[in-house]
């Protein structure tokens, strides 16, 4: 077993895929890890519906963490340009990475679909499609950090290239977010859609659905209210305060929305609109 102090990045190629591949590990990882991510990657190389040029694997092991979550698995795989991602976790790797293979095939399939559309929007979703209800519940849980010891460590910065609530839903699903931050094609304004009790939530900086009402078309449920104005320091305590996940709030300074979130090692994420 590889024991290391810190991080480890391994880069290499898939012998069974062709494929560019990269390994970031933390903790005593089994051998039988590697091979079995290789043979993951084998598997979606042949149902991809183009060649997958990367693919990276985060493999983490924390006795800390509660038994059935000890052991983490990430990926993320470049299909040609676009991009699935999946994040679970098991009470080993070889769970975690048999959890991980199931959920990246999903991904891959809702990839598929789309290519076979002629367009480049997404397909026309029949009502309740996007309900996530098929989402296996394996996400890792979060470390209970103390709030004082709680810091911004992340910050990531998205393009805000306008895209529809269509689309919005449609990354959401296939890059396994639990939320996804865009700004709204139709009128501009910053929006984000998440996972709840089993369904998805619009909610926009001004509350509300579109004026052209078509998040209703996907059995999508609408924030009625607009969300709170807030500093950063001010969107911390109230994430300290609470149990949820995330929160979707106005910036006070650039007026626009940010998301503040829980990472999974305890600390937290921002993120927010380029520029």
């Amino acid at each position: 077993m590889q024991q290391p102090s810190e991080a480890q990045r391994l880069r290499g190629r898939n012998a069974d895929a062709g494929t560019d591949i990269t390994f970031v590990t933390h903790g005593s990882i089994p051998a039988y890890a590697r091979p079995q991510a290789e043979r993951i990657l084998g598997k979606l190389e042949a149902k991809a519906p183009r060649p997958i040029i990367f693919a990276r694997f985060k493999l983490r092991v924390e006795r800390g963490r509660p038994p059935d979550q000890q052991a983490l698995a990430q990926a993320t795989i470049d299909v040609s340009g676009s991009r699935i991602r999946a994040h679970v976790a098991g009470s080993n790797l070889a769970e975690a990475l048999d959890l991980l293979e199931e959920r990246l095939d999903r991904r891959l399939r809702r990839l598929s679909e789309r290519r076979q559309d002629s367009s480049t929007r997404p397909p026309q979703a029949p009502p309740g499609e996007w309900r996530h209800g098929d989402l296996p519940t394996t996400r890792p849980g979060y470390y209970d950090r103390d709030p004082q010891d709680r810091e911004i460590v992340r910050r990531k910065a998205y393009a805000p290239t306008a895209v529809s609530v269509e689309e919005a839903l449609f990354d959401l699903d296939v890059l396994d977010h639990t939320f996804f931050l865009f700004t709204d094609e139709e009128d501009g304004e910053d929006s984000i859609v998440y996972e709840r009790d089993g369904g998805v939530v619009l909610h926009r900086l001004s509350g509300g659905e579109p004026r052209s009402g078509r998040a209703r078309q996907f059995a999508v449920s609408v924030h009625p209210t607009p969300v709170p104005g807030l500093s950063e320091s001010e969107a911390v305590a109230h994430l300290d305060a609470s149990e949820e996940p995330f929160l979707f709030f106005r910036d006070r300074t650039t007026d626009r929305g940010k998301v503040i979130y829980r990472r999974y090692d305890g600390h937290y994420g921002m993120i927010e609109p380029a520029g």
